[in-house]
């Protein structure tokens, strides 16, 4: 959590939901030194509750956060989550069983992007199309299967003794890492879409764009560590970019216009796709949110090629 005042609120709410006993619940938020009263949200909530702490977490990067709570945690099974997030009143019991039916490690669940606005709700609807962030089958896949990673993972505690914590050297795409070094340890990650979380994504078309900017470039630090990460879907749209200033450069417009001509109808295509599952009125927005996505990412992607990491942010004197 890092100055979610409002989120963390709904995210706590969905926990003390929860259709699986309380008393086997053990929920700890690690505060990244919020400055807008996140962590007096989080104490309000704590009074007179023994299953919810507050630690801080000084270095505001997700995947030390999350260590520091996989470690103050006292429980065998470990679940992950953002305070941007809340989640279905039985999803920590169809997590649980899940692992217990297949016998997997490490288990996860389905992503659906809600909004409190018409922007919001178009973006997560562009979100999670399969032409939007197709990498991603949490995002759209409707069928129970075995896949490279899930959103907000269960994980067998015994895991992290196996391959390790969370990469605190990255800032996003911590979670993919570490599922890519738990498939190379032998293990198998589960994804049913009965687990249900909710997901309330940026809110303007520059913050969108930056969070893609931004996957772009930890993606590609991903891959750098873990070269048989790479995925071709990974790549279009940065192929896409590059074999079109090319064709720019060296004057083949009808090449060029031909490229467009085929993204334009791809775009629109999966545009009406989702406005006739979602409603007609998002159909106006569609295209610029998914042309925002794919440019995002790619520049991003073409950034991280030559740069490391992105600046974390400098700490700040903790709020409590």
């Amino acid at each position: 959590m890092y100055n979610e005042s409002g989120a963390i609120r709904r995210c706590l709410e969905s926990l003390f939901l929860q259709d699986y006993p309380q008393d086997r619940l053990d929920i700890v938020v690690a505060d990244g030194c919020s400055t807008d009263g996140s962590a007096d949200v989080v104490k309000s909530f704590a009074s007179g509750r023994t299953n919810l702490r507050l630690i801080t977490n000084p270095k505001q990067r997700t995947p030390a956060g999350l260590n520091a709570g996989i470690r103050a945690s006292k429980s065998e099974i470990v679940i992950i989550l953002g305070a941007h997030t809340r989640v279905k009143e039985d999803f920590v019991r169809l997590n649980v069983e899940a692992l217990e039916r297949t016998g997997a490690k490490c288990a996860g669940g389905t992503q659906i992007n809600v909004g409190d606005t018409y922007l919001q709700q178009a973006i997560g609807i562009a979100m999670a199309s399969p032409f939007g962030l197709a990498s991603a089958p949490y995002r759209f896949s409707r069928r129970e299967q075995y896949v490279d990673t899930v959103v907000y993972a269960a994980y067998k505690r015994e895991l992290f003794d196996e391959v390790g914590f969370f990469d605190e050297d990255l800032f996003i795409s911590e979670d993919a890492e570490m599922n890519w070094r738990i498939r190379k340890a032998g293990h198998r990650i589960f994804f049913t879409p009965k687990i249900i979380s909710y997901y309330y994504p940026r809110k303007t078309i520059s913050s969108l764009f930056r969070q893609l900017f931004r996957y772009g470039i930890l993606r590609v630090n991903v891959m750098k560590k873990h070269l048989d990460a790479v995925k071709w879907i990974h790549l279009v749209p940065v192929a896409c970019m590059i074999l079109a200033a090319a064709l720019l450069l060296l004057g083949q417009w009808k090449a060029l216009i031909l490229l467009l001509g085929f993204y334009v109808l791809a775009v629109l295509y999966y545009s009406l796709r989702g406005a006739l599952r979602e409603g007609m009125r998002y159909l106006p927005v569609l295209p610029l949110l998914m042309a925002i996505i794919h440019l995002g990412w790619g520049a991003g992607f073409v950034v991280g090629l030559f740069k490391s990491q992105e600046p974390c942010p400098k700490p700040q004197k903790p709020s409590f």
